[in-house]
């Protein structure tokens, strides 16, 4: 086995091992829970659930005060997390997804802020001094320098995985928003000055032989961890592709069955890529290096992209996916 291959295999466990790792928080929560169905709505006694449980009945007693404590019991019997778990196990079950995250908003928080929080909240337990992290672009991508503010320093390097979106598009693009992960994680920065899409083919074949986007490819193929964005608009105001396609390739893409794009790829609704119509001209991680990569996590938010997230799963290339709940509820209901 080579030593490229034992590296990637090493970075894959380790990595897993510390995402699978038990939320002490959640897991605690859900104790609680079964504990107070058991009591409110199995009509158990506490003496039956000690026995049940092999703890003491005082800590049962204990256990059931915390859960009307922190509002598990009110009028029936719930919790927080129990809506996202389930949508979580649903879409595991449902794509193959090795680990869903479904990220419940907090008052005033939008879906793309939530999700944001969550991929940071993840990078703060998997990131480790000279590992190497690819960015591409989005919306949540736009909120992760702000959700990022407060984690602890660690040297590693941040590398642009994708060409800048179209000029005017509302997101925080290219150099800039690698530079301000880099700034908030305090490592360094890999960045390429070239756009997603091309003018054609033969300038993007031009940009891509230039030193410095060439080094940025290069690096992004490398990457330990790569977070993507799962793009669904083609010509929206906040798409990456704002402005840069015309109403006739935009025509020929929904004729092709386009149903989103990943790293400026689009892709039809089983997942497979669709070619010739303008990947020569894109600047970006291709789809197979992107599969090689030892843990890519995806962000999403918004119901409008479920049918994109679910073309990227069948395609096999996410292994973490981290959307709002909206987006996994209307994931986890689509048509097979």
């Amino acid at each position: 086995m080579s030593d490229e291959l034992d590296r990637r295999l090493s970075i894959r466990s380790r990595l897993t091992a510390s995402l699978w790792a038990e939320d002490p928080e959640r897991d605690r929560g859900m104790r609680l829970l079964e504990v107070a169905r058991q009591y409110y709505e199995h009509g158990m006694g506490q003496a039956e659930i000690a026995q049940a449980t092999g703890m003491s009945r005082p800590t049962v007693g204990r256990m059931l005060k915390e859960a009307r404590e922190v509002g598990i019991v009110r009028i029936q019997v719930a919790h927080p997390f129990e809506r996202s778990v389930e949508l979580e196990r649903n879409i595991q079950s449902r794509y193959g997804v090795q680990h869903v995250r479904a990220s419940t908003q907090a008052p005033q928080e939008s879906g793309f802020d939530a999700v944001a929080r969550e991929c940071s909240a993840l990078l703060d337990d998997l990131l480790a001094s000279g590992m190497r992290i690819g960015l591409t672009n989005g919306r949540v991508h736009s909120r992760l320098p702000h959700a990022l503010d407060g984690l602890r320093h660690r040297s590693v390097e941040v590398v642009q995985m994708s060409g800048r979106a179209t000029q005017g598009t509302r997101i925080l693009d290219g150099a800039e928003l690698i530079q301000q992960v880099a700034d908030r994680l305090g490592g360094t920065a890999v960045t390429m000055s070239a756009p997603l899409l091309a003018p054609s083919a033969e300038a993007a074949r031009d940009l891509r032989a230039t030193p410095q986007v060439r080094d940025a490819l290069e690096r992004a193929a490398q990457v330990d961890v790569a977070l993507i964005g799962i793009g669904a608009g083609f010509r929206h105001p906040a798409s990456v592709f704002s402005g840069a396609l015309t109403a006739d390739v935009v025509r020929r893409l929904h004729s092709h069955g386009a149903v989103g794009h990943v790293v400026g790829r689009f892709m039809d609704a089983s997942g497979e890529e669709i070619r010739s119509l303008l990947e020569d001209r894109v600047i970006g991680t291709p789809l197979e290096e992107l599969r090689r990569i030892p843990l890519v996590v995806a962000l999403a938010a918004g119901p409008e992209k479920a049918p994109a997230i679910a073309a990227a799963l069948r395609a096999g290339l996410v292994d973490v996916l981290v959307v709002d709940v909206i987006a996994a509820q209307e994931l986890a209901h689509l048509p097979e």
